[in-house]
């Protein structure tokens, strides 16, 4: 009895230390100044406007597509449940069966996905609105994106427990948290709660706030919730929805976290718990112009007969700006070629008819091309150069489309540049970024190439089709 009484007598020690330890939530003059690179946003967003033309129900599923990608991760970056990219892009893109593979991931999972990809709607509806964020609504949000889960864990002086998660309700009991190192990391206290919400609330009214750009907007609403985490479970997931309300309104995309940005995404939170607020808006901001890529990459796709398109801005390679050596960023070229050929082959085999129609994929080093421009080289280590599809319709047809690709690598190489394939004749350019090829190519390499890929052999064989008949109709077989 006297140990459980000691016990009982330091946890509550341990509570109300941390409970003391706890900082309010600064003002958003404390990130107003902060620095913006915006030459990208700028860059993106002109892409993304350019290609609007195009039916408003193909806009919505190119935004619906980074929409659902965003839910889903959500709830992976928390380890609730595991995600792979087939998985992901399988429900994003509304492919064939999608409830079907999130099914496949059990009742639990199902239940938390469901509750995400519904509550990323709610955040989007409400941003269409354009009214204020008040306490009431945040609440409502944390009752809808945490609707499938019933409990959470609390770590107790007796072990961990199991209790039921109050949905929409601020916490009735501490939720410190202790860091690998043995520290306590500390949030609101209960009873400071509800007045560090209300004063979050003021400061996203403040005209300061309201007149700043939406990645300020969105790191300052995600960095203060989490600060003051203000519910018993389901604080993160809480925090990426609310500050998609910003990215929505600017660019109406969400903020874009996936599940392999964890471990950056932690370490700048945590760097902004020291006060170095630029580190976490230098990464809100990478993570949305990775959302306006995606969206700028279907939109661009969805202009294609078939498949979608894909457009990747690849960190630049090769020199020593970047910090890369030349063997480095070969190597990317290579993985880059290897990608196109795995996906092209993969086409090949499920279109090829014998005696009909078929897809062949061929390489070749350089023989006299130009470069797409001076500050683009052609990789030096043996990497083939010139990338070749044919299209061929066979007797009596007889026609024929040949596509061709040269493979390029910049050679003052710094971390926002591209490798590129470059057609000379459309004037095409493809580009992806070195380190989502290395050490391995990223889901969302893949993703881009794949609907890239896609496009160029939904848009060649429409043409092959069209000069098959011609050639037909000239010999007599049509008329």
């Amino acid at each position: 009895m006297q140990e459980n009484s000691s016990r009982d007598q330091k946890t509550k020690s341990d509570i109300l230390e941390a409970d003391s330890a706890y900082r309010p939530i600064a003002s958003f003059s404390s990130w107003s100044q902060l620095n913006l690179d915006l030459v990208r946003w700028e860059r993106y967003a002109t892409l993304i406007e350019q290609r609007k033309n195009v039916n408003k129900r193909t806009l919505n599923r190119a935004r619906d597509i980074v929409k659902r990608v965003a839910a889903i991760e959500t709830g992976a970056i928390e380890g609730l449940y595991q995600v792979d990219r087939g998985f992901t892009f399988t429900v994003a893109t509304e492919a064939a069966m999608w409830q079907a593979a999130v099914q496949a991931k059990g009742t639990t999972a199902t239940s938390l996905i469901e509750s995400q990809l519904y509550a990323y709607d709610f955040v989007l509806d409400f941003a269409t609105q354009n009214v204020p964020i008040v306490e009431a609504w945040i609440r409502q949000l944390h009752q809808e994106i945490c609707r499938g889960q019933n409990e959470y864990i609390v770590h107790t002086a007796v072990g961990t427990q199991n209790h039921k998660l109050p949905l929409g309700e601020y916490k009735h009991h501490p939720n410190h948290v202790r860091t690998p190192d043995g520290n306590v990391h500390s949030y609101a206290p209960v009873e400071m709660t509800p007045g560090e919400m209300g004063r979050f609330c003021e400061e996203l009214h403040s005209i300061l706030f309201t007149s700043a750009h939406p990645i300020l907007q969105a790191g300052y609403s995600h960095y203060c919730l989490t600060a003051i985490h203000p519910f018993a479970d389901g604080n993160g997931r809480v925090a990426r929805a609310l500050a998609s309300v910003f990215t929505y309104r600017s660019q109406s995309v969400p903020l874009l976290i996936l599940a392999e940005h964890r471990k950056e995404y932690f370490e700048a939170l945590s760097k902004a718990d020291q006060g170095d607020y630029q580190s976490f808006v230098d990464f809100v901001r990478e993570r949305i112009l990775n959302a306006m890529q995606l969206v700028d990459e279907s939109l661009r796709a969805a202009k294609a007969p078939s498949m979608t398109d894909s457009l990747a801005t690849l960190r630049k390679l090769y020199v020593t700006k970047g910090g890369y050596t030349h063997a480095e960023v070969d190597r990317a070229a290579n993985i880059l070629l290897g990608l196109l050929h795995e996906e092209f082959g993969r086409l090949s085999q499920e279109y090829n008819v014998p005696n009909q129609f078929q897809i062949s994929v061929g390489n070749a080093h350089n023989t006299g091309n130009q470069t797409f421009n001076d500050s683009y080289r052609f990789p030096l280590s043996g990497v083939p150069t010139q990338f070749t599809v044919t299209f061929l319709a066979d007797q009596p047809a007889q026609a024929r489309i040949d596509y061709s690709l040269f493979l390029q690598v910049p050679i003052d190489c710094g971390v926002h540049d591209d490798i590129i394939y470059y057609n000379p004749q459309t004037s095409e350019i493809f580009g992806v970024r070195l380190n989502e090829l290395l050490p391995a190519p990223t889901p969302s390499t893949r993703m881009r190439i794949k609907m890239w890929v896609e496009s160029i052999v939904g848009e060649a064989v429409a043409r092959l089709a069209k000069l098959a008949e011609e050639e037909l109709k000239r010999r007599g077989y049509r008329k």
